[in-house]
């Protein structure tokens, strides 16, 4: 009741004191007043020199919006015209005119410098530039992710979440992609990523936040190659070596990247588990070292049909070997009796990964615009396990083989709809339908005593989706209706089985309402309601287990059920400075828990759905440049209350997530960098969670225009261990996930090829430049 008291509150006070903030806008010409068709301008904040914006003149015309009152700096930059500064004062909306003067030099380029900083914030969303920042030089799109505020890649490097709201979407441009081919997307091929806190109803109910990644765009006419190579200095040497090439000529626009990786293999688990009505006690100490050879490639094709527009296409793959034994050591204790167990688990896995989509944008009318796209993936993992025990030092004895192969094709389509009824008011709608179709396949031989068990477990979902959106200002407010629907059919059965295991059919509404006042010139308030879904991936909804000793295994869990979440939140924006604030409650949320079966003696750790979790989150960040210097910072309070009927709910405490990325442009291309997070000790209900701090650093030189080197230092201090304690299912349980994140990296990137160099006496370089806006 409190957080929708606080709501009201704030509510009653933005309708006192609301204001307007302010807008600047023009034409651009020559002499003979001509709107020049090309060029770029900087907005520049005169108090501190900072950038605060930047766009490029398109048929003349320029605009800069929601701005707050104050001076400032136009920086006009248009090939083949003196460069012109124009000082404007802003307290009111502004239309100007701007002549700008033919040059009397012949230029080959144009380089617009001032102070930027590379992470935004704006109601409540973050937005990172990569393509101009440190973070170009990581080596992969994870170790970019990482790097984020509030992003978690899972210790096992294969799911990612956001601290307080959960799993998010991922989408690259207009299509949802999931984690494998996020982790199949060259770096050097992003131009910057937005973490979207409750998206429209546009985008999936499924999350409740949106990582959205955009590509680059070449403006230029030629081609670009350029040449990659990091060694990364872990507990073992990663390498990672990579091509990527651009072509672009007059609408069309190629790309390709092909990348080779070799990495060492490096995971650590401690485990201590206490099952008092058994009388049971055991430690367990797993360790899994190998080498990962990954070949990872991908191409896409742009076409500019016209200004408005294009059909595109990209096809990304990824392949992977692991050829890593699991070293598992084992202390078991039931009633008087010790045991001492070695167990080797030598796997042979191989994964691959494939994606493609066509995408086609159709602007119908000039207030109307249309979007297709259809999107095919297969996934493919196949794992063959060799187990070997060793009891009580008597020597290694063949256990089991296991031959394990789990492989889904998914096919999805979407469509979307704008419509524009005057400038105040927009319409969105659409709708998508998406098929996916798994098997997972089971070959147990025991050789003590001889036995054999096979499965096959067939699983199909199906989603169909639409959705309807308002968007509308309405004097000073900007308000957003939305509801989605989506239809989930999901039926899963084992074939040896008569009747289906799991045969779901469910039709859910997802609301979604967003509301901004302006208070003043400088500050606003959004709020937003929405409900959200997130369903189990389709890994974890089979039957694929791991073995690790005779007393403990990990499975998949075939009867996970969705998420459901509802969430309201308020965001006030200050100058660069944000207050984010969210309240939440989840119906059946998934974490592990282990659970024991006397049949069997043994322990299976799995995935499973919870009562429920509630809980909010405080977040304060802000931006700052000064002279060299920009700072991007970010402070949160978080409290989560888990339960479960089976768990022991243990004292709830608000703890700390703090983030701060530092970089200091440096003379001679050089930029340093210097960024920290963390948490402190996290009392969560089921669970308790230890602090942690982790420290990085970064150098970045550019030699010769073409050659960049970057050194990156991560978890300085080797902090990144995972620890949760609980008692679930009558097992007292503490876990520590040991993370191979310590890390030295040299990176080495060399750009060559040949661009099209624009000349004052052409000023119409590229006729397409208009379709990157």
């Amino acid at each position: 009741m409190r957080p929708i008291i606080c709501f009201l509150i704030l509510f009653i006070y933005c309708n006192v004191y609301s204001q307007h903030q302010y807008s600047i806008s023009g034409i651009i010409s020559n002499q003979d007043n001509t709107p020049l068709n090309s060029g770029d301008i900087l907005l520049i904040d005169k108090k501190d020199n900072s950038t605060v914006g930047y766009t490029i003149v398109n048929q003349g015309k320029f605009s800069f919006t929601n701005l707050e009152i104050g001076a400032y700096i136009l920086s006009i930059s248009c090939i083949g015209y003196e460069k012109k500064i124009e000082e404007i004062l802003l307290n009111k909306n502004k239309s100007i005119t701007i002549t700008l003067q033919k040059s009397r030099v012949a230029l080959d380029e144009v380089t617009i410098k001032g102070i930027k900083n590379n992470i935004k914030f704006a109601n409540g969303n973050i937005k990172v530039e990569i393509e101009n920042s440190v973070f170009k030089s990581l080596p992969t799109t994870t170790a970019v992710l990482s790097k984020l505020p509030g992003i978690q890649i899972s210790p096992n490097q294969e799911s990612i979440s956001i601290i307080g709201r959960g799993t998010p979407l991922l989408y690259l441009d207009n299509q949802k992609i999931n984690f494998d081919q996020l982790k199949a997307l060259a770096v050097d091929d992003i131009k910057d990523i937005e973490i979207i806190d409750n998206p429209s109803a546009k985008y999936e109910a499924e999350g409740r936040s949106l990582i959205l990644i955009t590509r680059k765009r070449d403006v230029l006419d030629g081609y670009k190659i350029q040449l990659s190579e990091t060694a990364s200095f872990k507990r073992r040497l990663d390498n990672y070596a990579g091509l990527n090439s651009t072509f672009k000529k007059k609408q069309l626009e190629l790309r390709a990247n092909f990348n080779y990786n070799q990495i060492g293999f490096w995971e650590a688990v401690d485990s201590k588990l206490d099952i008092p009505d058994e009388n049971i006690k055991s430690e367990i100490s797993v360790n899994s070292i190998g080498p990962r050879p990954q070949f990872v490639m991908g191409s896409g094709v742009f076409y500019s049909l016209n200004k408005n527009d294009y059909l595109s296409g990209q096809v990304n793959f990824r392949t992977q070997t692991d050829r890593f034994p699991i070293l598992a050591s084992t202390f078991l204790q039931q009633d008087l009796q010790e045991d001492f167990i070695l167990t080797e688990t030598k796997n042979d896995e191989e994964r691959s990964f494939f994606s493609s989509n066509i995408n086609l944008n159709k602007k119908i009318t000039n207030t109307s615009n249309l979007f297709f796209g259809i999107q095919y993936s297969s996934y493919v993992r196949h794992l063959k396990s060799n187990i070997f025990n060793n009891l009580n030092q008597m020597g290694f004895v063949a256990s089991q083989n296991r031959d394990q192969k789990y492989q889904i094709e998914a096919l999805a389509t979407r469509i979307d709809l704008e419509k524009e009824f005057d400038k105040n008011v927009k319409l969105e709608i659409g709708g998508s339908i998406s098929h996916a179709n798994a098997l997972a396949t089971s070959d147990f031989n025991f050789l003590r005593p001889i036995s054999k068990r096979t499965s096959k477990y067939d699983y199909q979902e199906d989603i169909y989706a639409s959705y309807a959106e308002l968007s509308a200002k309405k004097n000073k407010y900007n308000f957003s209706l939305g509801i989605r629907s989506e239809t989930n059919v999901v039926k899963g059965s084992f074939r040896k089985e008569s009747n289906p295991l799991i045969d779901r059919k469910k039709t859910r509404l997802f609301p979604k309402v967003k509301f901004t006042i302006p208070i003043d010139s400088t500050k606003s308030l959004h709020l937003n309601y929405n409900t959200t879904i997130s369903r189990p991936s389709f890994l974890n909804a089979s039957s694929i287990s791991t073995f690790i000793s005779p007393f403990s295994e990990f499975s998949r869990n075939v009867n996970l059920k969705p998420t459901i979440t509802t969430e309201i939140s308020a965001n006030i924006q200050l100058k660069k400075h944000s207050l984010y604030l969210n309240y939440y409650t989840e119906k059946d949320p998934i974490f592990y828990a282990v659970r024991y079966t006397p049949s069997e003696n043994r322990t299976i750790s799995s995935p499973q759905n919870f009562s429920e979790e509630s809980g909010y989150q405080i977040r304060y960040t802000n931006t700052t440049t000064y002279k060299l210097w920009s700072t991007t910072n970010s402070l949160s309070v978080l409290n989560s209350k888990i339960k479960d009927d089976l768990a022991i709910l243990n004292k709830v405490k608000p703890y700390l997530y703090y983030y701060s990325n530092n970089e200091f442009k440096l003379p001679h291309e050089t930029t340093l960098g210097l960024n920290f997070w963390g948490f402190t000790k996290r009392y969560q209900g089921v669970f308790k969670r230890n602090a942690m701090f982790v420290l990085g650093a970064s150098f970045t030189k550019i030699f010769f225009k073409d050659l960049t080197v970057a050194i990156n230092v991560n978890d300085v201090f080797r902090n990144m261990n995972f620890i949760d304690v609980s008692t679930i299912n009558s097992i007292n349980t503490e876990n520590i996930y040991y993370v191979n994140a310590q890390e030295l990296s040299i990176s080495i990137k060399y750009f060559f090829g040949k661009v099209k160099k624009p000349s004052f006496k052409n000023k119409d370089i590229d006729e397409n430049i208009n379709r990157l806006r």
